[in-house]
């Protein structure tokens, strides 16, 4: 068990690492479309670390993430990603303790459900206000998957590092 201070200092890497990647996604990625898309990172920022942490722990950083996203995205839901990331943090957390070790692996399977869970939640929020979107948000979904998958590498790699060094006694 991590004390208080490392503790703090342990999120904060994690924080500052998100950001890095939030910076990637805002000043380099938003202007190369891959498969008609942006690659789209945000659900990646939010699995992969739950894949280091666990269950519980990822899903408040997820939780944290989604609050961040929605200050900085606009959205037809107000509390879009604070609603869904955590789903998306629990389901990575439980994918890497209970089928597959935390690693480039699990991140790369997590990324999966993350874009799953984003986009049924994004076409059930447009079903809702009238529009028939299924496959269309499916096939973007989809697309976005495919165009920010390989992004999980170098992802996990920062996220492995910050791990690593909080818990180096572990």
């Amino acid at each position: 068990m991590l004390a208080r201070s490392a503790t703090i200092f342990k999120w904060t890497l994690y924080a500052l690492a998100g950001l890095v990647w939030a910076a990637v996604q805002g000043a380099v990625l938003r202007r190369f479309s891959v498969f008609g898309v942006l690659p789209f990172l945000y659900p990646l920022l939010a699995a992969i670390p739950a894949t280091l942490e666990g269950p519980a722990p990822g899903a408040v950083y997820a939780l944290v993430w989604g609050v961040v996203c929605d200050l900085l995205l606009p959205s037809s839901l107000p509390c879009f990603y604070t609603l869904i990331f955590p789903l998306v943090g629990l389901a990575a957390g439980l994918l890497s303790k209970s089928l597959i070790p935390a690693g480039y692996l699990c991140s790369a399977a997590s990324a999966l459900p993350a874009y799953l869970l984003t986009g049924v939640f994004h076409c059930i929020v447009l079903w809702a206000q009238g529009h028939a979107a299924w496959s269309a948000g499916m096939s973007v979904t989809l697309r976005e998957l495919c165009a920010s998958l390989l992004w999980s590498l170098p992802m996990t790699w920062l996220f492995l590092r910050v791990f690593r060094r909080v818990h180096a006694d572990d």
